[in-house]
């Protein structure tokens, strides 16, 4: 307890330094611990499902093509169970379905999946109420139980009725089940309501067969895992291609093969390169932070040797030994840990919606008991490294600096210490630098046509003409027109066919209605507009894919129309290499409603929506940002680019409170030297030289490593890109300078009083 006495008694003592360290500490400890937190959240994924390791998810790929999809035919799953019986426990099939449900006044737009009766003993998500077998019949609903909660309160769902709009009408739906809430680090749907497959052949007339296309998840429970797996991928694919595989129906659109395997569920969401790549460099960056922190603490640490070795010298004669000396020191660091810790609980507390738009995960999720361990790993690393080294210094000092000045300045240690920093810094700031231009030139390249104040609701309202001549006589809206595909992404429904019939490819199509072109902006390289039915626009890459020697302007393409233009700079915004695509004149109207607002932009949205939300209750039309979905099509980067820039200010904070530390220490056990040099004639230029060649020397090769570091895990970085920004050098270079001359700027600010001070006052106390 003496010990502990002791290290608070330090800790008030030498407040200045301390708060410095607590600060210090709090930063490196908080950001590093969102990092390491945020990457173990992530390795997580998919460790909901019970007995994870043996659920399989079935993938397929055509012609050999790779990597193979999750995406199926509807039968494959059972295909499997039945000629697997020995390896196959169980198995269910899931599509995802687009439909408001109602209950009295509210309608509710939430994620719902079509699947069998076998789901919850597959998937092994636990069913709180009701009974699975109820999912074989159509016209049932089970609800999550946080959706349940939200529809009917503390009430009991079960037996409830709920109308679910199926093409226009609403169908009266009965509650047969309440199960567990997914969790959000899943790559799988989430669903807060699922129906019956069954549902799908009464509503939707359609079929389940071998012939019906491949868009379906398929999930396999099996016996004994990896060793099932392997027997079953060795004779899957041979069995389907020759039982089952109707080639007279997909011969025609050039398809000779597919293969079929089971994958681990829970590898699948790091089978993602781009996910790897992410999780690689956020781990970098948290351990380059939490080192620099650490070694921070330690080299401030080290600054007190020269006035804390008397007192050392002092309680060694009072009895105490190594031991108590290093216990001492290990109670001193786990106190000002234990401030810091106090703090960063105060600004989780405080700050957490800050926190969760920053890294997109709640912070319940994010420290919750299966990623609890990545922080606590942190805060154990910093204690262990940041106690022991300082301990072991501090109790080897001899007793016998109680009688005389103790002046040994540990740069051995010091320097090293300051190399990391620097070299973490510089190369912090040269990621943040890369990731900051590579997304800025991602969400601001031009798409070929005018995104700005644009924004899009997909309904298919059956008031359409009447909403859109309400839009144009809002004060507000600059413009309206309807398409049947968001501009971001096309679907491509269609082939086209050369005079055999053979598919030759699949262009990405979209319709337009007889405003939308001039509407939305889009440029033309060739040709005009097209003003009725059977007139087209394609991009160059469709006309190469025609094989067409002209332009292409006049070109009939049989069953799809004349084309009229060819665009020019269309392209989708994940997209380096645009995909052939076709865009047709409709004279209706299309499924997704575009506007274009006046400015303030954000202010006049949610007036168009609450003005939607009054008009037409019932169908719950919410427009959304242009500029907000491809934030959320590039959220990721975004979460990285936010956390690069966090980390990035704090390893700055750090190495400046470090950097303090480091001169005062240099400044106190040298101030007699200054004083002497500057009696001799030194100049302040002289004095500010001195102490700042040391720091130079280290710090050119640090920041130099840093920001070569910098530069190559940024290419790592970029690879995920289609579209990479080409990175010059005077970047790289301008970071060096930036780095070097805020390291020298803050030893020549620190170092400017006593360069100026009169030597007088160095030598009086001699």
């Amino acid at each position: 307890m003496k010990q502990l006495k002791y290290a608070i008694q330090n800790v008030i003592r030498g407040k200045g330094s301390n708060i410095v360290k607590v600060v210090s500490i709090t930063l490196g400890l908080l950001v590093s611990a969102i990092l390491i937190a945020k990457v173990a959240y992530e390795l997580n994924y998919d460790n909901f499902y019970q007995d994870n390791k043996h659920l399989y998810v079935v993938k397929t790929g055509w012609d050999g093509g790779k990597p193979l999809h999750g995406n199926n035919i509807y039968p494959t799953a059972a295909t499997i169970a039945r000629h697997f019986p020995n390896q196959v426990k169980s198995f269910t099939t899931v599509t995802d379905t687009y439909g408001k449900i109602s209950h009295g006044n509210h309608i509710y737009q939430k994620t719902i999946i079509q699947t069998d009766s076998l789901f919850f003993q597959t998937m092994g998500i636990p069913l709180y109420k009701g009974n699975a077998f109820d999912l074989a019949n159509p016209d049932m609903i089970f609800l999550s139980e946080s959706f349940a909660k939200e529809i009917f309160g503390s009430n009991d769902p079960m037996g409830k009725t709920l109308l679910y709009n199926i093409g226009g009408d609403y169908q009266p739906f009965i509650v047969k089940g309440v199960f567990a809430d997914i969790p959000r680090n899943t790559t799988l749907y989430r669903p807060q309501a699922i129906i019956s497959i069954a549902n799908r052949t009464k509503y939707y007339n359609a079929g389940l067969g071998w012939n019906t296309g491949g868009n379906y998840q398929a999930f396999i429970r099996l016996k004994h895992s990896k060793k099932d797996a392997e027997i079953i991928n060795d004779g899957i694919t041979s069995i389907v291609m020759s039982q089952y595989m109707p080639m007279d129906h997909y011969g025609k659109f050039g398809v000779k093969g597919i293969d079929v395997i089971l994958s681990p569920l829970r590898d699948l969401h790091l089978e993602n390169e781009d996910v790897v790549k992410m999780l690689y460099i956020m781990g970098i960056l948290a351990i380059a932070l939490l080192f620099t922190a650490t070694l921070n603490y330690v080299l401030i640490s080290f600054s007190s040797l020269a006035y804390r070795a008397k007192a050392i010298g002092v309680h060694k004669c009072n009895g105490a030994g190594t031991g108590s000396v290093f216990g001492m020191f290990l109670w001193e660091t786990a106190i000002i840990i234990g401030i810091s810790l106090a703090l960063i609980a105060f600004i989780i507390l405080n700050f957490s919606e800050k926190i969760e738009e920053l890294v997109q995960t709640p912070v319940g999720d994010l420290f919750g008991l299966q990623n609890i361990w990545a922080p606590v790993l942190v805060v154990l690393f910093l204690f262990l490294v940041g106690g022991f080294m300082p301990g072991r210094f501090f109790s080897s000092i001899p007793v016998t600096q109680v009688f005389r000045q103790y002046t040994e300045n540990k740069k051995r240690w010091k320097y090293p210490l300051l190399f990391i920093q620097f070299t973490g810094t510089a190369f912090l700031v040269g990621m943040m630098c890369v990731v900051f231009s590579q997304y800025h030139y991602t969400m601001s390249k031009d798409l070929g046509y005018n995104i700005e104040r644009l924004a899009a609701v997909y309904d298919s309202h059956e008031h359409v003409d009447n909403t859109l001549s309400l839009l144009h006589n809002l004060p507000y809206v600059e413009g309206a027109a309807t398409a049947e595909a968001e501009m971001l992404g096309f679907p491509a429904p269609y082939s086209v066919d050369d005079n055999s019939g053979n598919m030759i490819f699949t262009p990405r199509l979209t319709f337009f209605d007889r405003e939308f072109f001039n509407f939305i902006g889009m440029k033309l390289k060739a040709g005009k507009a097209p003003t009725s039915e059977g007139e087209i626009l394609v991009n160059e890459e469709f006309v190469h894919a025609m094989g067409w020697s002209s332009n292409g302007v006049g070109e009939y393409v049989p069953e799809h129309g004349t084309v009229t233009g060819i665009l020019d700079g269309f392209r989708f915004v994940d997209a380096a290499q645009m995909e052939p695509v076709e865009i047709r004149w409709s004279s209706g109207r299309g499924e997704v409603m575009h506007v274009r607002l006046k400015e303030p932009f954000d202010d006049n949205l949610k007036r168009l929506n609450d003005e939607m939300k009054s008009l037409y209750p019932q169908d719950n039309i919410q427009f959304t940002s242009y500029a907000g979905e491809m934030e959320r099509i590039f959220h990721s980067e975004r979460v990285f680019r936010d956390s690069t820039i966090l980390a990035t200010i704090a390893i700055l904070a750090i190495t400046l409170m470090g950097l303090v530390g480091y001169i005062n220490d240099e400044i106190r056990r040298r101030s007699k030297e200054i004083a002497i040099r500057k009696i001799n004639g030194a100049e302040v230029k002289g004095i500010l030289l001195m102490l700042s060649t040391d720091i130079t020397r280290i710090a050119v090769p640090a920041v130099l490593i840093g920001v070569l570091l910098s530069h190559y895990t940024g290419v790592v970085w970029k690879s995920q890109f289609r579209d990479v920004m080409a990175t010059s050098w005077l970047l790289y270079i301008s970071v060096f300078i930036v780095v070097l001359a805020f390291i020298v700027g803050c030893v020549i600010i620190k170092s400017w009083r006593i360069a100026n001070e009169n030597p007088i006052l160095s030598l009086k106390s001699e």
